[in-house]
């Protein structure tokens, strides 16, 4: 995997790990994250994906919180992060593949979680305040769930009128936001390529059939369905991006919202990163 994890050193069942880190892989093929964070979106979330059928997540086996820290343990996921080296090495077979495999996993997980749009609040996975990076405004001003599609759409594409070269994007972005039939899904909020694991390494993954694994989902939540879509690819800055490219096969339904918030993202005065 891409990012340096530390073992932990386990004495008499206590485990001693350094607060400056939050995720220590552990002996029996396990994995602790910490974090200074209550309640643990990414428990709730696992908790609940792992009574789904055909998503492909680490197993959720406890969480607990004493007071300051939310601990979070799991099953080791062992192979390659799409991040990194291995990017380099996958083929257009494999990036193909690993499109094909995020389709279905991601349409799995709209079909069997698709609520009705009046009785579904958009939320955290562990049903409270929105907070992700995708829209900091809301993170850090006013944190908060949202009744209505159009109340969170009206956050995602906020001064629509004020743009670089002064040529408004209201026409194309209020009708988006104004529309009142757009499905509430449960959502990851993260499909970056440093969180899509090939199980046993590229080479066994091309030869085992085995799915890829989504991990951490700690900006998962109940949201309108276009946003695996957006959050997949607003770190994505050149339009021949691999991984834009890839995002927009994964999820062809979502290519209006795709297209409009690139418009958004490259036209607006509004920093969101």
């Amino acid at each position: 995997m891409s990012e340096k994890y530390v073992p932990a050193c386990i004495s008499s069942s206590h485990i001693s790990t350094n607060h400056q880190l939050d995720i220590y892989r552990l002996p029996f093929g396990l994995v602790l994250k910490t974090r200074t964070e209550y309640p643990n979106v990414e428990a709730a979330a696992l908790q609940f994906v792992n009574t789904l059928h055909g998503i492909h997540t680490p197993h959720f086996i406890d969480a607990a919180f004493d007071g300051e820290v939310t601990f979070l343990l799991t099953n080791w996921v062992e192979g390659d992060c799409v991040a990194g080296e291995v990017w380099e090495r996958m083929t257009p077979e494999d990036w193909k593949r690993l499109e094909e495999q995020l389709r279905f996993q991601f349409r799995s997980l709209r079909r069997q979680t698709q609520t009705s749009i009046k009785h579904q609040i958009i939320c955290s996975a562990s049903g409270g305040p929105i907070g992700d990076p995708r829209v900091p405004w809301v993170k850090y001003d006013n944190p908060r769930t949202f009744s209505s599609c159009q109340e969170f759409s009206a956050e995602v594409w906020v001064a629509p009128d004020s743009t670089i070269d002064g040529i408004t994007l209201r026409p194309l972005l209020q009708p988006l936001i104004d529309r009142d039939d757009v499905p509430i899904v449960f959502s990851h909020g993260d499909l970056l390529e440093k969180n899509v694991i090939l199980p046993g390494g590229l080479h066994r993954w091309r030869s085992s059939g085995e799915m890829a694994c989504i991990l951490d989902w700690e900006c998962a939540g109940w949201m309108p369905n276009f946003w695996d879509a957006l959050k997949a690819t607003w770190m994505c800055f050149e339009d021949d991006d691999v991984w834009l490219n890839l995002s927009r096969h994964v999820f062809p339904e979502c290519d209006e919202e795709l297209s409009a918030d690139w418009e958004w993202r490259n036209r607006t005065v509004v920093t969101i990163v």
